[in-house]
């Protein structure tokens, strides 16, 4: 594992407050140990989607609360929402959490949601940030595409001044996509287009069980337990299986690259170096905690 860099600052900008920990907690805690600085931020509340009380007892009720209560009770479940993130983020070695308090039930595009997220790069300054695939599913309502679009304009308005930010204006050097929403397996009328493909994979074999540890905090989403194991597997498995390692996470690239030489990882010299049966068994092994 190299050991001499330049310190990086990363942003990542999920939908929701499991999205990040789901889709690059692997990731997040290879550079978190690194000595990068990882810093997260949630774009809304997520008091609607998956959660135990919101969205699951009450799908069985004759009738929800009046507004004034129901409102209380979503705030309840954000307050719980944000500190299972909090939870998940320091057992993955990572402080910085940021809510920018959208509401999640109708996610768009607006002026308010790009200021903020462009505040906020201006403020953190990242090298990277790893956000939505803009085109993930339906793009115009699927609210992880709609968060992708509102990240890539917050980026683009960073890039200049904006009246009442002191900050200066800030540029990142590369933006990265979550793979599990921008290449799945199609299963739906939206896979049918695109086409596109992971191009870079993190193996994260060595930190599989900090990611569960993390997802076991999100109780309130139904990601803990048997679902957080079944996901590792099925998910971070298929892309270890499609690169040859156990665990993996697959990311969409933005921007292509300009290097001085050709760029050979560490992990295609360390394969070209192993038999069919030694590339298999690393491949195969497997978490053993049945939660």
């Amino acid at each position: 594992m190299p050991t001499d860099h330049t310190p990086l600052s990363l942003l990542i900008i999920g939908a929701h407050p499991a999205d990040i920990f789901d889709q690059s907690g692997g990731t997040m805690a290879h550079h978190a140990r690194r000595g990068d600085r990882v810093a997260c931020c949630v774009l809304t509340h997520g008091a609607r989607v998956h959660d135990a009380v919101i969205s699951d007892q009450m799908f069985h009720q004759e009738r929800v609360p009046e507004a004034e209560q129901l409102q209380e009770l979503m705030q309840q479940r954000a307050d719980v929402k944000a500190q299972e993130a909090r939870r998940a983020c320091a057992l993955l070695g990572c402080e910085e959490l940021y809510f920018m308090g959208l509401d999640d039930a109708v996610l768009l595009v607006t002026e308010e949601a790009v200021k903020q997220v462009a505040t906020l790069v201006r403020q953190v300054r990242p090298n990277v940030v790893i956000t939505h695939f803009p085109r993930e599913g339906s793009t115009t309502t699927n609210p992880h595409a709609i968060a992708g679009q509102i990240a890539l304009y917050g980026l683009q308005l960073a890039g200049s001044v904006d009246p009442g930010d002191t900050n200066p204006p800030h540029k990142v050097s590369q933006t990265f996509f979550f793979g599990t929403g921008g290449a799945p397996l199609p299963r739906d009328v939206w896979g049918a287009e695109g086409g596109y493909y992971n191009d870079v994979f993190i193996d994260i074999s060595d930190v599989v069980e900090e990611k569960l540890a993390a997802l076991d905090t999100l109780v309130s989403q139904g990601y803990g337990g048997a679902y957080a194991r079944k996901r590792i597997e099925t998910s971070d498995g298929a892309f270890g299986g499609a690169v040859r390692c156990a665990y993996a996470e697959g990311f969409i690239k933005m921007n292509a690259e300009c290097h001085y030489h050709l760029p050979v990882t560490e992990h295609a010299l360390g394969l070209a170096a192993m038999s069919d049966h030694e590339v298999i068994a690393r491949a195969s092994i497997r978490h053993d905690d049945e939660g």
